[in-house]
Protein backbone atom coordinates (compact mmCIF):
# COMPACT_ATOMS: atom_id res chain seq x y z
CA UNK A 1 0.00 0.00 0.00
CA UNK A 2 2.85 2.37 0.80
CA UNK A 3 3.31 2.51 -2.74
CA UNK A 4 -0.11 3.67 -4.07
CA UNK A 5 0.11 6.52 -1.07
CA UNK A 6 2.65 8.18 -3.21
CA UNK A 7 -0.11 8.59 -6.49
CA UNK A 8 -3.02 9.50 -4.50
CA UNK A 9 -4.16 13.17 -3.32
CA UNK A 10 -3.83 14.36 0.32
CA UNK A 11 -7.99 13.37 1.05
CA UNK A 12 -7.44 9.89 -0.18
CA UNK A 13 -4.48 9.39 2.09
CA UNK A 14 -6.71 11.15 5.02
CA UNK A 15 -9.39 8.28 4.35
CA UNK A 16 -6.70 5.57 4.04
CA UNK A 17 -5.30 6.75 7.87
CA UNK A 18 -8.44 6.44 8.95
CA UNK A 19 -9.26 3.54 7.66
CA UNK A 20 -6.08 1.84 8.27
CA UNK A 21 -6.23 2.91 12.46
CA UNK A 22 -9.87 1.97 12.65
CA UNK A 23 -10.45 -0.44 15.80
CA UNK A 24 -13.69 -2.32 16.57
CA UNK A 25 -15.29 -0.50 19.83
CA UNK A 26 -18.90 -1.45 20.87
CA UNK A 27 -19.14 -3.23 17.27
CA UNK A 28 -18.43 -0.21 15.48
CA UNK A 29 -15.16 0.19 13.63
CA UNK A 30 -13.55 3.98 15.10
CA UNK A 31 -10.66 5.39 14.43
CA UNK A 32 -9.28 6.91 17.72
CA UNK A 33 -6.48 9.11 16.36
CA UNK A 34 -7.08 12.75 16.23
CA UNK A 35 -6.46 15.96 13.69
CA UNK A 36 -2.91 15.96 14.81
CA UNK A 37 -2.27 12.77 13.96
CA UNK A 38 -3.68 12.07 11.10
CA UNK A 39 -1.80 14.99 9.58
CA UNK A 40 2.07 13.62 10.96
CA UNK A 41 0.70 10.74 8.80
CA UNK A 42 -0.52 11.88 5.73
CA UNK A 43 1.32 14.59 5.83
CA UNK A 44 0.44 17.79 5.99
CA UNK A 45 -0.55 20.26 8.45
CA UNK A 46 -3.70 20.40 10.73
CA UNK A 47 -5.83 22.90 9.45
CA UNK A 48 -5.76 21.29 5.92
CA UNK A 49 -7.12 17.50 7.59
CA UNK A 50 -9.69 19.72 9.65
CA UNK A 51 -10.66 20.91 5.71
CA UNK A 52 -10.73 17.54 4.59
CA UNK A 53 -12.56 15.58 7.37
CA UNK A 54 -14.96 18.56 6.90
CA UNK A 55 -15.28 17.44 3.25
CA UNK A 56 -15.53 14.35 3.71
CA UNK A 57 -17.96 14.68 6.24
CA UNK A 58 -20.64 16.70 4.38
CA UNK A 59 -19.76 14.23 1.07
CA UNK A 60 -20.93 11.34 3.53
CA UNK A 61 -17.15 9.44 3.86
CA UNK A 62 -17.07 10.19 7.08
CA UNK A 63 -19.38 10.55 10.49
CA UNK A 64 -17.70 12.39 13.26
CA UNK A 65 -18.28 10.51 16.82
CA UNK A 66 -19.71 12.61 19.83
CA UNK A 67 -16.24 11.94 21.21
CA UNK A 68 -13.71 14.39 20.06
CA UNK A 69 -11.34 12.73 17.18
CA UNK A 70 -13.30 9.82 16.77
CA UNK A 71 -14.00 9.41 13.18
CA UNK A 72 -15.59 6.78 11.51
CA UNK A 73 -15.61 5.75 8.14
CA UNK A 74 -19.30 5.50 6.04
CA UNK A 75 -20.21 2.51 4.08
CA UNK A 76 -19.47 4.86 1.32
CA UNK A 77 -15.91 5.08 2.08
CA UNK A 78 -15.23 1.44 3.10
CA UNK A 79 -16.22 0.78 -0.67
CA UNK A 80 -14.30 3.44 -2.06
CA UNK A 81 -10.95 2.22 0.21
CA UNK A 82 -11.90 -1.33 -0.44
CA UNK A 83 -11.73 -0.26 -4.54
CA UNK A 84 -8.74 1.40 -4.08
CA UNK A 85 -6.83 -1.21 -2.42
CA UNK A 86 -8.05 -4.13 -4.38
CA UNK A 87 -7.01 -2.99 -7.62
Amino acid sequence: MSEIFNFINEKMKVLLVISENSMEIDGIKVCPLNQQEIANQVPCGKPKVNQIIRELTEEGYVETMRTKGRYVLTEKAEILVKGLLDN
